[in-house]
C-alpha cells in the first residue's frame, strides 16, 4: 500500500463491528476463554518445570517440545488441514487440547509436563491455521486487521492474567489446579465454536503436497523476507518468561512472569486499528525497537537492576513482539487465498520451533554466562535480521 492509498482508504471499523459478525464474535471469545485458560496452565506447567529441575533449563525444555509436533503438522500433515468440515474440526482441536493437559494434571511431573506442551504445540498449529482459514473464507477484509488486533489482544491478555493466575493458584494450591482450569477452558471453547453458523465447504482443488506452503513464502520476496524477520522475531519471544522464576523472587516473580504480555496486550490493542503497521516499513521499524529493549533488557540484568526496572523491561519487549500482527495481515493480504491455511500453519510451526529451538539455546546460554547474556544475544541476533531481511526496501511491500 502506497503513501497516497493509505491516505485515501478508510480507517478499519471499530473493535464493536467485530462483535455484530456471527463468525469473528465467536473467533474472538473462544481464542479469549482458550487463551486465558493455556496460560494458567503454562505458568503451572513452567513453575512445575523449574521448581522440581532448579535449572532453566526445565521452562526451556517445555517450551522446546512444542516444536517436532508442530512440524510435523505443517509437512507430513498440512494438506490434509482443509479437508474436515472447518467448525468440526476446531472443535476436536479444542476436545484434544482437553485430553492432553489432562495427563501433567492427573499426573504433575515434568516428564508428563514436557510431553503434554509438545502435543499441545502441534495441536497449536493446526487450530491456528484452521481459524485463519475461516477468517479467510467467512470475514470481511475490513474486519481482518482489527480481528488479528483483538486476537492478539486475548492472547497477550491472557497471558497477563493467566500467567499471573496460574503462577499465584500453582504457588498457594499446587499445579494439578492450574490445569484442571485450562482444561475446562478448552472444553468451554469447544462449545462457543459448536455455535459458528454452518456455511457449505467450498469446493476445493486436489489436496496439496507438504511443501506447498514453505514453497509459496520462499517464491515471494516480500512474505520471504516479513517470514525471516518474523522468525528472528520468535527467537526470543518466551525469553522474558523463561529467565522470570531466575530473575525474581516473591511477589514480583508473577510481575516480572507477566510483564511482557502486558505490555504486548497494551501495544496490540492500541496499533490494531492502525493502518501504519499494516506496512511492511512500520513492521521493521517496531522490530528494530524491539531488539533495542532486549539488549536494554540486558544491561539491567548485568547491573543488578531492581525486580521494577526488569518488569518495564519486559514490557516493552512484550510490545515490540506485538508487530507481529502486521505480518499476519501482511501473509493475508500477499499470500493465495486457496493455500491461506497451509501458509498459515507453515510460518506457525515455523515459528514454533525456531522458539523452542531459541529459547532451549537462550536458556542454556543464560544457564552458562548469565541471564544478562542470553538477553544482550536475542538483542543482538534479532539487530542483524533486521539490517539482512529488510522486506521493506522491496518494491513488492508498497502493492
Amino acid at each position: 500500500m502506497t503513501d497516497a492509498q493509505e491516505r485515501l482508504a478508510p480507517p478499519p471499523p471499530g473493535y464493536r463491528a467485530l462483535f455484530r459478525h456471527p463468525v469473528a464474535s465467536r473467533l474472538v471469545t473462544a481464542r479469549a476463554i482458550s487463551e486465558l485458560g493455556d496460560f494458567v496452565g503454562l505458568a503451572a506447567l513452567l513453575l512445575l518445570a523449574y521448581d522440581q529441575t532448579r535449572s532453566v533449563l526445565g521452562p526451556a525444555a517445555v517450551y522446546a517440545a512444542r516444536m517436532l509436533p508442530a512440524l510435523l503438522v505443517a509437512t507430513v500433515f498440512s494438506g490434509w488441514l482443509d479437508v474436515p468440515a472447518r467448525r468440526t474440526m476446531l472443535i476436536w482441536l479444542s476436545v484434544a487440547g482437553a485430553v492432553l493437559i489432562a495427563v501433567p494434571a492427573a499426573v504433575p511431573q515434568p516428564v508428563p509436563a514436557i510431553v503434554a506442551a509438545g502435543l499441545l504445540g502441534g495441536v497449536r498449529a493446526a487450530y491456528s491455521s484452521v481459524n485463519v482459514a475461516i477468517v479467510a473464507e467467512a470475514v470481511d477484509i475490513p474486519l481482518r486487521l482489527p480481528l488479528f488486533g483483538l486476537s492478539a489482544f486475548a492472547n497477550q491478555a491472557g497471558q497477563v492474567t493467566g500467567l499471573l493466575a496460574g503462577a499465584s493458584v500453582t504457588v498457594a494450591l499446587g499445579p494439578r489446579t492450574a490445569l484442571v482450569i485450562d482444561l475446562v477452558s478448552f472444553l468451554l471453547a469447544a462449545v462457543v465454536l459448536a455455535g459458528l453458523p454452518v456455511n457449505r465447504q467450498e469446493r476445493r482443488g486436489p489436496r496439496p503436497p507438504a511443501t506447498a506452503g514453505v514453497r509459496t513464502i520462499a517464491g515471494h520476496p516480500v512474505l520471504r523476507g516479513v517470514a525471516v524477520l518474523t522468525l528472528g522475531t520468535v527467537l526470543s519471544g518466551a525469553l522474558p518468561e523463561a529467565l522470570a522464576p531466575d530473575l525474581a523472587r516473591g511477589a514480583w516473580r508473577p510481575v516480572v512472569l507477566a510483564a511482557s504480555a502486558l505490555g504486548g496486550a497494551v501495544f496490540v490493542l492500541l496499533a490494531g486499528r492502525r493502518a501504519w503497521l499494516a506496512r511492511v516499513a512500520g513492521q521493521v521499524a517496531v522490530s528494530a525497537a524491539l531488539a533495542g529493549a532486549l539488549l536494554l533488557a540486558g544491561v539491567l540484568v548485568a547491573v543488578d537492576a531492581p525486580a521494577w526496572a526488569l518488569a518495564g523491561a519486559n514490557a516493552l519487549i512484550g510490545a515490540g513482539g506485538g508487530w507481529l500482527i502486521g505480518a499476519q495481515a501482511t501473509f493475508a493480504r500477499l499470500a493465495p487465498k486457496e493455500r491461506m491455511g497451509q501458509v498459515e500453519v507453515t510460518i506457525v510451526a515455523a515459528n514454533i520451533a525456531v522458539s523452542g529451538c531459541g529459547i532451549f539455546l537462550l536458556g542454556g546460554t543464560a544457564t552458562l554466562l548469565g541471564p544478562a547474556a542470553a538477553y544482550l544475544a536475542a538483542g543482538v541476533v534479532l539487530l542483524g535480521v533486521v539490517l539482512l531481511a529488510r522486506p521493506d526496501r522491496l518494491p513488492e511491500a508498497a502493492d
